[in-house]
């Protein structure tokens, strides 16, 4: 058979439904083959987008929902380069996905020249190269023969251990060749050699070095983040957190994993954590952290400060971000899965422990008094964020997907949603481009057919990939896109009025930055859309977006003014945000002592502090 219609069948036997691709001279053939198969078959379909990121972007949230990974075609060279954001976005996230590239000629490759120029071929590009920082697994096929082999090998890579993309580049002249799919190679999975776990004697031995701190500790705290999710242990979880009974904190990554209603459940933890997470994990003597890496968007710059009165126990499944250091205290590190090892610390927990009324009265009181945004607008006035944000949370049903962007409106999000029960919220948090949301949404909607998806973005986001409408609308995808628009580049903004007194160059329209009129540019793509002008309008304007069947584009002009809050500064621990506390206030909210560098307020500050 054909090589290229070998890939396909390839593809449906892991269970890919559905193909992210764009078209090109290198690639001709396998988009071929996808084409053939879904006439012929019905049993793979594919979605053309308009650029090759936005594609890269969607395989990536098509992962986290599908069946099957998710699945990006590209030709070589500028195909294959623009590929590499979102490719990193799966790399960061730990998303597995497969990537496939189109490559030039054997012939005309530069393997084939006697020196080293440049290029050889029209669009020759060393894509494996480059993407082999960011990637599990990079291979370029040089024999027809390989193709078995090192589609299951990257396969298998991409979802063993800690998950994460991959990519293969098959040169044009090899996708036509003809193959004999019972004569090719096989890979064998265990003649692969993957990140080790720790062994069965060693996890056992440090499970009973947690069980004796979990029946000492007066203060622990059960920090759940994104590895629970890739893990498929988000029910595990939750039945661990209950049966230790102890305050639940989660990452951005982990912020779906319990529903915020939840008894245990204290608030998301970091630089735009609620108060109230950030006081439970800096005054914790017992953090447990299951599937985060606590990156220092969770500790804060100030790494050293963080739950520095506990002990920081670290299951993951990534022994790197035990032993990263960087000021990371970790006293108890577990290379496992999460899944397959809390059965076994539930198992382990036999001993007596400390009554913890007192310390859940008081993460509770923590709770009432500092869980939610300090902004709320004043009535009549422009549409606060937040606000609008909370209005939107509380009408989404049970199981909505909601997929938000980067940057002011991404935090804006995780400080005003709260997540009901099967709801889940996904951004993608290590590589954090703009213009993520509407790609990923497309990637969402294709994984979960018939459902309608919440995309969440900002003016400044949404113009990264607004070409990605003519894919909404040409698919009728179920997408309601959300733009919190304020006009300008708001976090950037935010920034400025701090450090560079207020010269706001390339952030607002006076200085270079500049935003269409959305809802003229949905009328051109033929998407209907809706303006939301003030907040009084804002329940029976969402109520209306989200019973429009199809896409639709809803554009929210908000405080250009609009602030984050509360954040944390540069250099200063967790407990310690922005608007700052009266310095009597936070003293008598801590229980560890404050740090010498929050004794007094900070000198220079862009807020007003709270009285």
């Amino acid at each position: 058979m054909k090589a290229s219609d070998y890939i396909v069948d390839f593809l449906v036997s892991r269970n890919v439904k559905t193909v992210f691709l764009i078209t090109g001279g290198a690639i001709a053939h396998v988009v071929d083959s996808v084409g053939k198969r879904k006439t012929e078959k019905g049993d793979l379909d594919y979605i053309v987008v308009q650029h090759e990121q936005a594609g890269a972007m969607a395989a990536e949230t098509y992962s986290r929902f599908g069946p099957g990974l998710g699945v990006m075609m590209a030709t070589s060279g500028p195909g294959a380069t623009n590929l590499l954001t979102g490719i990193c976005g799966c790399w960061f996230d730990s998303v597995p996905a497969l990537f496939i590239t189109g490559q030039v000629n054997s012939s005309e490759s530069q393997e084939a020249a006697k020196a080293a120029p440049r290029q050889v071929g029209f669009q020759e590009t060393d894509i494996v190269s480059i993407a082999k920082p960011v990637t599990k697994y990079a291979v370029k096929i040089t024999d027809a023969s390989q193709i078995r082999y090192e589609l299951e090998k990257a396969m298998h890579i991409a979802q063993e251990g800690r998950p994460g993309p991959v990519l293969v580049d098959i040169p044009v002249n090899l996708q036509f060749e003809q193959v004999e799919p019972e004569k090719l190679e096989a890979f064998l999975p265990e003649t692969y050699t993957g990140a080790a776990v720790d062994a069965d004697e060693i996890v056992a031995q440090k499970i009973k070095t947690l069980a004796s701190y979990l029946e000492s500790a007066e203060r622990p705290v059960l920090l759940l983040g994104g590895g629970g999710r890739l893990a498929h242990a988000q029910r595990e979880a939750l039945e661990l957190a209950e049966k230790l009974n102890i305050p639940v904190v989660v990452s951005w990554s982990g912020f779906d994993l319990i529903p915020h209603d939840h008894p245990l459940f204290a608030g998301h933890i970091g630089v735009y954590g609620s108060r109230a997470a950030n006081f439970a994990v800096q005054n914790a003597d017992l953090v447990i952290s299951l599937g985060s890496r606590l990156d220092t968007r969770q500790t804060g710059g100030n790494v050293a400060s963080f739950a520095r009165a506990a002990r920081v126990v670290m299951v993951e499944i990534d022994r790197n971000e035990i032993e990263k250091g960087r000021g990371l205290r970790v006293d108890l590190g577990i290379v496992a899965d999460v899944k397959a090892l809390i059965p076994k610390l539930a198992a382990a927990l036999s001993g007596a422990r400390p009554s913890l009324s007192a310390w859940q009265e008081r993460v509770g009181d923590w709770k009432k008094k500092y869980s939610g945004p300090v902004e709320t607008g004043a009535e009549g006035g422009p549409i606060n964020a937040y606000d609008f944000l909370r209005k939107l949370s509380d009408v989404l049903p049970e199981n909505q997907v909601t997929i938000a962007d980067e940057g002011g409106n991404l935090v804006w999000t995780m400080q005003s949603f709260r997540i009901r029960k099967g709801q889940r919220l996904v951004s993608t948090f290590g590589n954090s481009p703009m213009g993520y949301a509407l790609p990923a949404a497309i990637g969402a909607a294709a994984a979960l057919p018939g459902k309608d998806i919440i995309c969440i973005d900002g003016d400044g986001g949404f113009q990264m990939n607004i070409q990605e409408l003519q894919t909404l609308v040409h698919y009728k995808l179920p997408v309601k896109v959300f733009i919190m628009n304020n006009r300008c580049m708001g976090i950037i903004k935010q920034f400025q009025d701090l450090y560079f007194d207020s010269r706001y160059i390339a952030t607002t329209d006076a200085y270079g930055y500049a935003a269409p009129d959305f809802a003229k540019v949905a009328g051109a793509y033929g998407i209907p859309s809706l303006t939301i002008r003030t907040l009084a309008e804002a329940p029976e304007l969402i109520k209306k977006a989200l019973a429009t069947p199809g896409p639709v584009l809803v554009d929210v002009l908000i405080d250009p003014e609009q602030k984050l809050s509360p954040k944390l500064e540069f250099g200063r621990p967790i407990e310690d945000m922005s608007p700052y506390l009266d310095r009597d206030e936070l003293k008598k909210a801590m229980i560890v002592p404050l740090l010498p560098e929050s004794e007094k307020l900070p000198e220079r500050t862009g807020w007003v502090n709270l009285k």
